[in-house]
């Protein structure tokens, strides 16, 4: 089922358009951002209309994180009056984006029919974990507002000190914060459902695997993390809006530091030589650790001290090489299936904003493996007391001789 998302605005006037640059990683296909304003009505030119932004920010919100999004002005529902529409509406979605901006205000004629979606508002705010406001910066002063606006701005108004408040300034700093605000939501969502389900379930699966020995736990981990991808329409490829990425997933039983507990992932990017086809892309790999992982241990078990790109987020860490297209997503901390399936959930809502930088991995990594004829590489065997060079690492061993 998925997640209800209501956009409800209280907007006059333009705003102006912003820097495009800015939403390169963040937003859903922002090549095409101007095309799709102008088919909107945004005519050119250093500003845009709210009008113009309300279907922009339901197409990103349902592409990037597959949310049903309800906007009122859309669909006006089924002939119920609009204040009774909307505290329903508003009751039933798990995520209300409410945007107010007006630099001049509004005759006194226009004001009453704003008043009952400014009060549904109000009402939300009592649950303000799903409600979130964005403001235009200098917009008209609520006390200059007379009647029952004017009071139900000024009731709006004295959360601005609050999370539930954020200014913009334009429509890209708007679609950035709004992008932001989404995933703090949902990090503070999916934590609170974990945290729920383990209060009623006292970690019985946490201590299964804590009281099972390596090889075990590993096992265990592997058959969890496979059914939650699975759950998570994550295969041996996963589908990227019209890209199919391979990927492996693979599991550490404890961190990153234990030499015995790394061991479980020593030979996690040589294993992609071993029965592929020529012409196959090269693989994102998924590590899930049942203890932590620091930057520098990922530099090392990707083998470019130097040369490795690291990103971190609150799910964990994605590690690319440019030279060698090895990528791969860490997540750290996975003592049970349903905290596993929270991290790869948040990382699957952030990996696609990297999309293009995946696709010039996976064929840079193919590139390799094809000239090495990487078909026919045996698995190399480890020797006690060294390190294993893996694929990559051989590589620049025969360049040396």
């Amino acid at each position: 089922m998925k997640a209800r998302v209501m956009i409800s605005s209280v907007v006059k006037d333009i705003v102006p358009l912003g820097n495009t640059s800015r939403l390169r990683n963040v937003w859903h296909d922002p090549d095409g951002l101007i095309g799709r304003l102008r088919a909107a009505g945004y005519e050119g030119g250093t500003d845009v209309s709210f009008g113009a932004l309300r279907p922009e920010i339901a197409r990103h919100l349902t592409n990037k994180y597959s949310f049903e999004v309800y906007i009122f002005e859309d669909l006006p529902g089924e002939g119920r009056p609009p204040a009774e529409e909307t505290v329903l509406e508003a009751t039933n979605s798990d995520l209300v984006i409410g945007i107010f901006g007006s630099l001049t205000g509004w005759p006194v004629p226009d004001q009453d029919p704003l008043t009952p979606t400014l009060r549904e508002w109000r009402a939300v705010l009592q649950t303000p974990l799903k409600f979130r406001v964005f403001w235009l910066k200098g917009s008209v002063k609520p006390a200059s507002l007379p009647g029952d606006l004017g009071k139900v701005l000024q009731q709006l108004a004295e959360y601005k000190t609050g999370k539930t408040f954020t200014e913009f300034s334009d429509a890209c700093d708007l679609f950035v914060k709004i992008d932001r605000e989404v995933q703090f939501y949902i990090n503070r969502a999916v934590k609170k459902y974990v945290s729920d389900i383990l209060a009623k379930e006292p970690g019985s699966e946490s201590e299964d695997w804590l009281l099972s020995d390596y090889r075990s736990r590993h096992q265990k981990m592997i058959s969890a993390f496979g059914r939650v991808a699975n759950s998570l329409q994550i295969g041996s490829v996963w589908p990227v809006n019209d890209h199919k990425q391979p990927v492996s997933l693979n599991c550490v039983p404890d961190s990153f530091s234990i030499p015995e507990s790394r061991k479980f992932a020593a030979y996690v990017f040589d294993t992609e030589a071993e029965n592929r086809t020529p012409g196959s892309l090269g693989k994102l790999h998924f590590i899930a650790a049942f203890g932590g992982i620091t930057d520098a241990q990922i530099r090392r078990h990707i083998g470019n001290i130097e040369g490795t790109e690291i990103y971190k987020g609150a799910w964990g860490f994605f590690a690319s090489e440019a030279q060698t297209g090895i990528q791969c997503v860490y997540l750290p901390h996975c003592t049970s299936s349903l905290i596993m399936q929270s991290r790869l959930s948040q990382a699957q809502g952030w990996l696609p904003t990297r999309i293009q930088k995946i696709r010039e991995l996976a064929d840079r990594r193919q590139q390799i493996l094809d000239l090495i004829g990487a078909t026919t590489l045996p698995r190399p065997k480890p020797v006690r007391g060294t390190r294993a060079l893996g694929t990559h690492g051989r590589d620049r061993l025969e360049k040396n001789r």
